[in-house]
């Protein structure tokens, strides 16, 4: 009786935890609704987004209320991994269903579509200039939400002691101060800075609002999604181009160097593997590519320049923006970039 009453209590407490973190992303698929009052033609699209994330919220509302415990109960790290797979899936499944309404897809094309928004990865299946705005912002809002991990860094705020073991379970587990909770405000606020100094940036730089949201939250995430087929190549631009740089790099690096960077502790950041690494690949290999691909293969030698410093950083961090096409790059070039994404994820 003892041990069933306590496998009842854990397995509510887990269904609660899951329930929060579902509801939370039903309410992230809702977002793009808020474009609405800008694009009102685009209200023919608002039932995909209603179907996909309206359920989820009321269900995980509903389940995180009816089966809250009395106390928080701590979720081993073993649970834990089983949370995140559980919710991968359904954020996954539910972000397919409105690229599949709106976009005409299949369901295979729909679900690489979503997780490669969920995952940060950048591929893409969507012909974006024909794509409605609500949905090219809900593939940009995905990205940042799984980039960051708000789902589950959401929860730590709701939940306290389980934070530690879902953000272990999801693969992070820098911690920037001795709490949870102090910790995911940190990343908020890193977070909410990098995202309105990006698009006041990018805006100001040339794009339009629309244009400077959606970049930045896919730099910010190195998700690389965009909403033009040339990618960044579109503007032509140093100064976004710059701008998008920066952003990539403070998306790549994790919260603790940005937190020491931040505090001013110079000595301990330049002792870190990561930007010690970074700060030996990234010249290294811009070197390589201007000296055996770039030099030459442009009008200017600014351009070359830029081309292989942008492409450089958009590799290293996994992000995928690109300023050209890479049908005139050497084999060699392409070598160099896909070690240079490898690297990182390694």
């Amino acid at each position: 009786m003892r041990q069933r009453l306590y496998l009842k209590e854990r397995y509510s407490a887990l269904t609660s935890y899951m329930s929060a973190i579902i509801a939370i992303i039903g309410g992230i698929q809702l977002i793009p609704l808020l474009l609405l009052p800008f694009y009102p033609a685009e209200i023919i699209h608002a039932p995909a987004f209603l179907m996909a994330g309206l359920p989820l919220l009321i269900l995980g509302a509903l389940g995180w209320q009816y089966f809250k415990p009395d106390e928080h109960i701590s979720v081993t790290l073993e649970e834990g991994f089983v949370v995140v797979v559980i919710i991968w899936v359904l954020a996954i499944l539910s972000g397919a269903l409105p690229i599949m309404l709106i976009n005409e897809l299949n369901f295979t094309q729909a679900i690489f579509e979503s997780t490669s928004g969920w995952t940060t990865t950048g591929l893409s299946v969507v012909d974006v200039t024909t794509t409605p705005k609500l949905l090219l912002f809900f593939r940009s809002v995905i990205q940042l939400a799984g980039g960051a991990g708000l789902a589950i860094l959401a929860l730590s705020t709701i939940v306290g002691p389980i934070g530690s073991s879902l953000s272990v379970a999801e693969g992070r587990s820098d911690q920037l101060a001795p709490h949870v909770r102090e910790s995911l405000q940190i990343v908020v606020r890193l977070y909410l800075t990098y995202i309105l100094l990006g698009i006041i940036g990018l805006a100001l730089a040339g794009m339009s609002l629309f244009d400077a949201v959606n970049h930045t939250f896919a730099a910010v995430s190195t998700g690389g999604f965009s909403t033009r087929p040339e990618s960044i190549g579109y503007w032509d631009s140093p100064t976004i181009e710059a701008i998008t740089i920066v952003l990539m790099f403070v998306g790549t690096i994790n919260f603790l160097v940005a937190y020491t960077a931040l505090k001013g502790k110079w000595r301990a950041l330049m002792r870190h593997g990561e930007i010690r690494l970074m700060g030996l690949m990234i010249p290294l290999v811009s070197i390589l590519l201007f000296s055996v691909v770039t030099v030459g293969l442009y009008p200017t030698l600014s351009k070359s320049i830029r081309v292989t410093v942008f492409e450089t950083i958009s590799a290293i961090s996994t992000t995928g923006f690109s300023t050209v096409s890479y049908t005139d790059w050497s084999e060699f070039g392409w070598f160099m970039l896909i070690i240079l994404m490898k690297m990182l994820i390694e």
